[in-house]
């Protein structure tokens, strides 16, 4: 099954609930989202840290990268939190790796073993929401399981 030209829009909001479905364990909510980036406050060790996430998109490469700024009144040692970062990722699965301080996600890795080939055309932040536009999409894993997909033309 093949998807063109997808636009995704989300707010706030909806990043906080999917954060909460996923990983309620997980302290961390998006106060707002503006068109520089999204701001968010993260429970991080024993701290309450402020942060920015700036989301990219580098078409050439197949990859999104999402830039993450902290601050805090207490500066938190930049190893501190490469190293955690790393341990937060360890069992990932593979495309998603730390690069100081920067998260960066290789989308066609990350999805093939299920089976899903995407590519993305935009990923930013515009008028309070984050904007995902995929240029192609091929579900592979739906491969001959809709029921229509086998059924003869009469």
């Amino acid at each position: 099954m093949r998807i063109s030209q997808v636009s995704l829009k989300l707010s706030a909001d909806d990043i906080n609930q999917w954060i909460h479905e996923l990983a309620p364990e997980v302290k961390l909510r998006i106060v707002e989202i503006r068109d520089d980036g999204i701001y968010g406050q993260l429970k991080f060790l024993m701290w309450n840290v402020d942060f920015i996430a700036r989301p990219h998109c580098y078409k050439d490469r197949d990859e999104i990268a999402v830039e993450i700024s902290a601050r805090k009144l207490v500066p938190i040692p930049a190893s501190i939190v490469e190293r955690s970062l790393q341990e937060a990722v360890k069992d990932a699965p593979q495309g998603i790796e730390v690069l100081r301080q920067v998260l960066k996600l290789h989308v066609p890795s990350i999805l093939e073993p299920l089976k899903i080939g995407l590519k993305v055309q935009d990923f930013s932040c515009r008028a309070g929401s984050v904007v995902i536009d995929v240029a192609d999409c091929e579900l592979g894993m739906l491969k001959g399981k809709l029921p229509f997909g086998g059924m003869e033309r009469r």
